[in-house]
């Protein structure tokens, strides 16, 4: 630990190390090390836009919308 005097105040500047770092990001985050498969997430989001606008009544107001619905659901996907 370091000590630091600056106009008679005293200043402690803890020294972390890259150990200590990465155990306290586990801390914040006991996920951290799971990992997940953006293209996996991407298509379950498709598929659950797409049964989501199943369950929409299907009327001539809706019909462009719900198509934009899909249309943006969807395009994760795709990029």
């Amino acid at each position: 630990m370091g000590i630091k005097m600056s106009e008679g105040v005293r200043v402690i500047k803890p020294k972390m190390t890259n150990d200590k770092a990465q155990i306290s990001n586990q801390a914040q985050n006991p996920n951290a090390k799971k990992k997940y498969d953006l293209e996996e997430q991407a298509v379950r989001f498709g598929e659950a836009i797409i049964e989501f606008v199943k369950t929409l009544p299907s009327y001539p107001i809706n019909n462009p919308l719900i198509s934009q619905i899909v249309r943006s659901g969807t395009s994760i996907g795709a990029n």
